[in-house]
């Protein structure tokens, strides 16, 4: 039957949802040491931006190559983001404690520097996924991305404050969380991030298109 064909689009939603719940799992049993969470991160966008762009299966074996592949410098940015983020919690507790007009002017400043601080985090595993150059390079390419797409920056914000906010305050959510919720995530953001992308790399889509097997009308 035409319905149960592996061309059919229930064939080819079953097949999506199949590797987003796969990936989501992967994700979760590379990321149990903690610090690997950063290459576990880059390799979950690997995987999913190229499922997305090719259609192509194999995520398993697409995410463990960029877990590998990518595994210094993931490990190296996760690492230094969560210092990163100590600190920040660290300044912030103290200009509370502080109080007064100098507390006032500590939280403006810890504010101000927090939005570069949260963009660098927005950008730079699928950046890291996407692009092959030195730690500074991808850093420094995080911010110029964050701030030259803010409005889909604030996007990427939205859709992260959505998920936590649902799983808050509508307890259902929280079992899709356990059952897909890294790899359904990732599936709505690497969307956004190939488009932004494939402004850097405008041949990218003639490629793509090319090895999926699809034509142009």
């Amino acid at each position: 039957m035409r319905l149960f064909s592996s061309d059919s689009l229930l064939s080819k939603t079953l097949s999506l949802i199949g590797d987003i719940v796969t990936l989501h799992f992967i994700w979760l049993f590379c990321s149990l040491p903690v610090f690997t969470i950063g290459a576990s991160t880059t390799a979950l966008y690997y995987a999913m931006m190229k499922r997305i762009r090719t259609e192509e299966g194999y995520v398993a074996k697409n995410f463990m190559y960029s877990f590998k592949y990518n595994f210094r410098q993931g490990t190296i940015l996760w690492l230094l983001l969560v210092c990163l983020g100590i600190l920040f919690a660290i300044d912030f507790q103290i200009s509370k404690s502080i109080g007064g007009a100098a507390g006032k002017c500590m939280t403006v400043s810890c504010a101000v520097f927090l939005v570069p601080y949260i963009l660098t985090c927005l950008y730079i595993f699928p950046i890291l996924a996407k692009f092959e150059n030195s730690i500074f390079r991808n850093v420094k390419n995080a911010l110029i991305m964050g701030f030259k797409h803010f409005f889909l920056s604030l996007f990427l914000l939205i859709i992260c404050a959505t998920f936590s906010l649902l799983a808050l305050t509508f307890p259902p959510f929280i079992g899709l969380l356990i059952c897909c919720g890294a790899g359904l995530h990732c599936y709505i953001s690497s969307n956004i991030f190939i488009y932004i992308f494939r402004q850097y790399l405008p041949k990218e889509a003639d490629s793509d298109i090319e090895k999926s097997g699809k034509r142009l009308e």
